[in-house]
């Protein structure tokens, strides 16, 4: 069974909205050969607007939220190769002004005619894409999107939309991430290093 698509009425419909504080600290993994406020507008990420019109930017209210969404990608993996590992950055990130998101889990899914297969299914993801295009679209304006991670539902993550590009500032960058922190995540969902 498909995840339901947004309902006809969509616009006129009152979401429930969370709402960031200024000064609220988010937390992303990236590539590290790209900046690292990146807002997608490629076809391929499940909240991306399935036409590339406006980006969208990945991240996570806890560092445990972004490990999650950006290493645990593949389930049942229990090792990470180091080469992997290399590639990828951190980052935080600062939120300059208060951000407006459309809760899209918890009791914001039944208000709204969604439930948790849109950020939960696998591909394809034209249900999902379909959801961001119509919060996008919806006369309130919301900057983006909240809803629980894929790969730890304890964890709330964050598609920002590109209307939201002027309230995100990158508060400190960690390139290596050979640290302690780090190692910390990885014993926290008992992963370890590839020989």
């Amino acid at each position: 069974m498909s995840p339901p698509l947004p309902p006809a009425d969509f616009a006129s419909g009152e979401p429930n909205v969370v709402r960031l504080a200024a000064e609220t600290d988010l937390h992303r993994f990236y590539t590290a050969i790209h900046h690292p406020v990146h807002y997608d507008v490629s076809l391929m990420g499940r909240l991306n607007a399935p036409d590339g019109s406006y980006g969208v930017l990945y991240a996570a209210a806890a560092r445990e939220g972004a490990f999650a969404e950006t290493f645990l990608r593949s389930p049942g993996r229990t090792l990470l190769a180091g080469d992997f590992i290399a590639r990828k950055a951190y980052v935080r990130l600062r939120i300059m002004r208060e951000l407006r998101l459309v809760q899209l889990h918890g009791n914001g899914l039944a208000r709204i005619g969604a439930t948790a297969e849109v950020t939960h299914g696998g591909l394809p993801y034209d249900a999902p894409q379909a959801w961001s295009a119509a919060i996008h679209a919806h006369p309130g304006q919301f900057d983006g999107i909240a809803y629980r991670a894929r790969h730890d539902d304890g964890q709330i993550a964050y598609a920002l939309f590109d209307r939201a590009s002027n309230a995100v500032q990158v508060a400190a960058r960690t390139a290596n991430l050979q640290t302690s922190w780090f190692f910390g995540l990885l014993d926290h969902y008992g992963v370890g290093l590839a020989p």
